[in-house]
């Protein structure tokens, strides 16, 4: 077996180092467009549901735009959560006790 120079054992180490490099750099360069599209996934999603929410304002109902051929957005806009029914019988605050023990 011939004698390994210096300059040999550092070449052969930089073939191997580089192959696992480039790997690194893929990996690297698709988490990058991977979070770039997640942002722009949110960025798309708030729009739809500004846009859902102008269209309601607008004069349009959740049913109107079903039958359209809407569904209405995944994501809920910022604001007050709206009130069922039963969360508005339950949440109702009671008079407060106006008789006292003196």
């Amino acid at each position: 077996m011939p004698e390994l120079t210096v300059a040999a054992a550092e070449a052969a180490a930089r073939r191997v180092l580089d192959s696992r490099v480039t790997a690194v750099r893929a990996l690297a360069e698709t988490r990058a467009a991977l979070t770039r599209a997640r942002a722009a996934l949110t960025e798309a999603e708030k729009a739809d549901t500004a846009t859902w929410a102008a269209t309601l304002r607008a004069g349009w109902s959740d049913a109107d735009l079903r039958r359209v051929g809407f569904e209405p957005p995944t994501r809920r806009g910022p604001g007050r959560p709206r009130t069922t029914a039963a969360t508005a019988a339950t949440d109702t605050p009671t008079a407060p006790d106006t008789s006292s023990t003196r």
